[in-house]
């Protein structure tokens, strides 16, 4: 018998590096550059990511008989930054590549990227329970108690805080412009210029929130709700409109600036929609179907900063990526924790996953160089011979024999190994071809080729 083994290797375990955290991740930011990841996990510890990859994707390209592949990394990722920071919720780039952060004496923390504390930005009689960072003006927004405090990052000194009365927010976002500052908490949401704090607009909340965004152009904000669905506010013209027909709680929201979009988790499939034609009427209006319907809900979602593509990650542990307003999607991890954060890098080429299991991931994704080299998403695997000997083998995708099954792709991969003619069969009776149904559920040719493209 020569019967082969094949590896189950998965899309995710070709592009993407893991670390294992003590507790569930439960927030998850990119500094200023793009050099460096922050994970909070629910035990309030934070561990810094670096970006640096010892082997891109692009280094671990093989060719073998006229077809390309990727082989699997060989050595491990280098190791996480452990900070000393505890009762850490979440964090926000700094001005230095570092991160802004609370501690457990509610103390708002500024961290170098190498994990050290480099300054005590705020430190008041309460603790601080939200803060936010413009990185255009570099004004930090801190709220502590019922009072909202600015500061400026290289400061620890500043104006007196603003009484906000009975109102406690736990959510605090500044607009990318730094004109205003949006303030979230049980029951209310204001919306405050930054100049005096002078109230611009209020509005009741159905209930608790637990996520903000605003578009890049200062004008729509997002509020994601645990029930009752998401808010949508038009912060120029006053208005607001309530979408309230989610299963879930909508934990995460995100604008795209080059898209115009806006994109919601809390379903069974991305909600999504333009601002072209925003949903202020009808939740129909302006609609995007974006990736295929699921049987669990969408915990996360993360669209380009400066992109189309959109990323989910199911409870569960799915995650998916598909482009704005279409149907068709691309599988990167089938199973796992449930997915509890996701974020991009800028430039789109880095997807940030984070899970209840504690695993926190940075998916690479090719560079657009090098599309053409691995346009058939080739994977290389390893195996260990009856000596003892490693040997490389490559499943390279065959073009031809894509079928249709039920709305599942079903490709053929041949076998055979790495940069070597000799045959697999040790009897000499030649090359044995095994073929491997990989069923990737809603994989499908248009949507990988159709993402390929864009990275």
């Amino acid at each position: 018998m020569n019967q082969q083994t094949t590896p189950n290797i998965t899309l995710f375990d070709l592009l993407a590096r893991n670390w294992q955290r003590p507790a569930p991740v439960r927030h998850i930011r990119f500094n200023e550059d793009d050099t460096a990841l922050a994970i909070v996990a629910a035990d309030g510890t934070v561990a810094f990511a670096r970006m640096a990859d010892n082997e891109p994707p692009e280094s671990r390209i093989v060719a073998d008989g006229g077809q390309t592949g990727i082989r699997p990394r060989v050595g491990r990722p280098s190791p996480l930054i452990i900070t000393r920071m505890k009762g850490t919720v979440s964090t926000c780039p700094a001005a230095d590549g570092g991160f802004l952060a609370a501690n457990e004496k509610g103390r708002l923390i500024r961290l170098s990227r190498a994990g050290e504390t480099a300054d005590t930005i705020f430190a008041g009689d309460k603790p601080v329970t939200a803060f936010d960072r413009c990185p255009e003006t570099g004004d930090v927004a801190i709220v502590a108690g019922s009072h909202i405090f600015l500061r400026d990052d290289e400061a620890a000194s500043g104006a007196p805080g603003t009484d906000l009365g009975d109102f406690t927010p736990t959510l605090a976002a500044l607009s990318p412009d730094g004109a205003e500052l949006a303030l979230a908490g049980t029951g209310k949401l204001e919306i405050r210029l930054r100049d005096r704090l002078d109230l611009k607009i209020s509005i009741a909340l159905k209930s608790d929130p637990i996520c903000l965004a605003w578009h890049a152009d200062g004008r729509w904000l997002a509020v994601g709700m645990e029930t009752g669905g998401m808010l949508l506010v038009d912060s120029h013209a006053g208005r607001s409109s309530a979408l309230d027909a989610f299963p879930g709680p909508v934990r995460a929201v995100g604008f795209s600036s080059t898209a115009n979009a806006l994109v919601a988790s809390g379903a069974f499939r991305i909600a999504g929609w333009s601002l072209n034609e925003p949903p202020m009427e009808a939740a129909s209006t302006g609609a995007r179907i974006t990736g295929r319907t699921g049987v669990a809900l969408v915990e996360a979602v993360a669209i380009q900063p400066q992109g189309d593509l959109v990323a989910a990650g199911f409870a569960n542990g799915q995650v998916t990526v598909a482009r704005l307003g279409s149907p068709e999607d691309l599988v990167l991890r089938a199973a796992g924790g449930p997915v509890t954060c996701l974020a991009w890098t800028r430039d789109g080429q880095h997807l940030a996953v984070g899970d209840a299991l504690g695993n926190a991931a940075i998916v690479t994704f090719p560079a657009s160089s090098s599309n053409d080299r691995h346009d058939e998403g080739g994977h290389h695997a390893s195996r260990t011979d009856r000596r003892g000997q490693k040997q490389g083998r490559v499943l390279r995708a065959d073009r031809s024999p894509l079928a249709r099954n039920g709305g599942r792709a079903r490709t053929r991969f041949q076998h055979g190994r790495a940069r070597s003619g000799r045959p697999m069969d040790r009897r000499g009776q030649g090359r044995r071809r095994q073929e491997t149904q990989l069923n990737a559920g809603r994989n499908q040719d248009s949507a990988d080729r159709a993402l390929r493209s864009s990275w």
